[in-house]
């Protein structure tokens, strides 16, 4: 039945595309990454922003709301689509299902204006989103000039869910060598565990960037 279901779902909104003649209507949910040797799908993720917010709160299958939500991490769909993704994240971002709250994240943080941030920093840190919400971390830095995303990254570069992304994320906001004080504390505060690894790895990273830095 969900196969049904997710079929139907793709066509009414292939359907939608093409009466708002969108180029490109007939590969919605095709991607293409390498054109070198594939061609590209010619679908125009920019036109069909505007149809995609307006039916993205009627689809019921997890699978169809995965590809809007990958078309409208599209330049245009800033900031028009942020509420219907806001809304779409609340309702998939606990869902284990396939990659649709992952992706939900990741399209919202790139639509969201600055006016927003204090709704994206509701959702990296409400543990109930778990993983779903590491895209929405990596993105904070676009907010680097608002002190609350450096506190909210302190944060949770110390919950292991989203630590790693906490950690380059606040690395772009700080930069590397206060950073390497940070991970230090990481370190010291979880020994022997997953994080205190993590930070260990991130400071061999920062630190053959600086040398690399020296060197030139």
């Amino acid at each position: 039945m969900t196969l049904v279901s997710e079929v139907d779902e793709r066509a009414l909104v292939r359907d939608l595309l093409v009466d708002a003649g969108v180029a490109g209507a007939e590969n919605f949910g095709r991607f293409i990454n390498d054109t070198r040797y594939f061609d590209g799908s010619g679908f125009d993720a920019c036109a069909a922003t505007a149809t995609l917010v307006e039916v993205l709160p009627s689809l019921e299958d997890s699978g169809v709301v995965e590809i809007v939500a990958v078309h409208l991490k599209n330049p245009a769909a800033r900031p028009s689509a942020f509420v219907a993704l806001h809304d779409a994240f609340l309702r998939w971002g606990t869902s284990a299902r396939g990659r649709v709250g992952w992706q939900l994240g990741e399209a919202l943080v790139h639509s969201a204006p600055l006016s927003e941030l204090s709704a994206l920093l509701a959702i990296v840190t409400d543990s109930r989103y778990g993983a779903n919400r590491q895209q929405v971390v990596l993105g904070l830095p676009r907010f680097r000039r608002a002190p609350e995303t450096e506190a909210t990254l302190r944060i949770l570069i110390h919950e292991p869910e989203v630590a790693l992304q906490a950690m380059y994320a606040l690395r772009r906001v700080i930069g590397p060598h206060q950073m390497v004080d940070v991970l230090e504390g990481v370190r010291r505060d979880h020994p022997d565990t997953v994080l205190a690894r993590q930070a260990k790895n991130e400071i061999r990273k920062i630190d053959r960037v600086i040398r690399r830095q020296l060197a030139s």
